[in-house]
């Protein structure tokens, strides 16, 4: 009887463990691999925002999960219900699965609903992205305010990116001077996640470009898209084109489940930060999103590949027998496209295996500020979509 592998999701974690498990098992172990995916085609998030600019299509942010068969994995197109570790199951709308390994890797939700969010632009989504593009075609001036309403979302630069990226748009549409642009953000400092160097470059920029900070807000409220106004605390501000940064949530399929735990930041899945490991069942791993914020690390695709491909790792490691590294992440690049420059910032991590926890803020440090820095960060994820699977 082969091992069964359930690898849940078709983002990054879920790719690349997949990937990982069939260059190791393949020919050396009778293993079964199945990756589940609510889509047939994998999307790489960070190009979300290339769509909604209008610089690529959706296709180009994408690639079919089909091309998984010359490495021996069986893709199911299904939507995950539940996850059942108890009896080493997942129920899906296309059945029951079994497994004898499962790793998980669901990304998040995104909350539209808290605060009436869904009233905003997004890209979070490929539709998200394609609505938000029509809305900046269609925009010719007025006040844009970029609201995020909580510190935990998908990709913690993307606010302040967009900022900088909307204001040289509207610089090359001559529409500028007719814009006002408002970022409204939990943090006190703009990118203060990054450390000093990282505040002192965004606060210089914004600066420059007439952009507002509305930091350190503590008391986020609704969006009335009638009066076409954001609640934040006792004040009210006014917009023309909104765009929202919903907050994250854990996935559905592990509500009322063994694997999750309350953390400060939120209620998450459990893992062990070197692993990825459930902290309750030896037979599964959690790389995803939703285990991000309970070890420390950001909700983002960089730390989710690494925790991946130390669950992938262990996995393989297990079933051949063979001594284990799992080689979680020791340091993140952080690659930023502020509209007339781009940045690389390099955060070194550190394992805290006492605490359970990945401690990278406060080690952050820049390694680049200049034009260079866009095409740096498109080449990086247009080479990383391009050897994903």
């Amino acid at each position: 009887m082969p091992k069964k592998i359930v690898v849940l999701g078709g983002g990054v974690g879920g790719v690349v463990a997949a990937k990982r498990l069939a260059e190791r098992l393949r020919g050396r172990v009778d293993v079964e691999i199945t990756l589940i995916s609510d889509t047939d085609y994998y999307l790489l998030p960070p190009l979300l925002v290339n769509i909604a600019l209008g610089d690529i299509s959706p296709q180009q942010a994408t690639l079919p999960l089909s091309r998984f068969a010359y490495r021996n994995v069986k893709v199911v197109k299904a939507t995950v219900k539940k996850v059942d570790p108890d009896n080493r199951a997942v129920e899906t709308d296309q059945g029951k699965f079994q497994y004898d390994y499962l790793i998980a890797s669901l990304g998040t939700e995104f909350d539209f609903s808290s605060y009436n969010l869904a009233a905003g632009n997004h890209n979070y989504t490929i539709d998200g992205a394609l609505k938000m593009r029509e809305a900046l075609i269609n925009f010719r001036g007025g006040s844009v305010v970029i609201y995020t309403p909580e510190p935990v979302y998908r990709c913690g630069v993307y606010p302040y990116e967009i900022a900088g990226q909307l204001d040289a748009i509207f610089r090359k549409r001559g529409i500028r001077d007719k814009v006002d642009i408002t970022l409204i953000h939990p943090l006190p400092k703009p990118l203060q996640m990054l450390g000093p160097e990282a505040v002192k470059i965004v606060e210089e920029l914004y600066a420059a470009q007439g952009i507002k900070y509305v930091g350190g807000i503590t008391q986020p409220g609704p969006v009335d898209d009638k009066a076409k106004t954001v609640t934040v605390g006792s004040e009210k501000f006014k917009y023309d084109l909104l765009i929202v940064v919903p907050p994250a949530r854990l996935p559905k399929p592990f509500h009322d489940t063994p694997l999750v735990s309350k953390f400060p930041n939120g209620v998450w899945t459990a893992i062990n930060v070197m692993t990825g490991r459930s902290v309750k069942y030896d037979d599964v791993y959690l790389p995803g999103e939703h285990s991000m914020p309970a070890i420390g690390l950001p909700v983002a695709g960089v730390p989710v590949h690494f925790t991946a491909m130390a669950s992938a790792n262990m996995v393989a490691g297990e079933l051949l027998g063979e001594p284990v590294d799992p080689a979680q992440i020791n340091s993140m690049v952080c690659a930023m496209d502020m509209g007339n420059f781009g940045t690389v910032f390099i955060c070194d991590v550190k394992i805290d295996l006492a605490n359970n926890k990945a401690a990278w803020m406060g080690n952050c440090y820049n390694i680049l500020k200049s034009p260079v820095g866009k095409l740096i960060k498109d080449l990086f994820y247009k080479t990383w979509l391009a050897t994903t699977i």
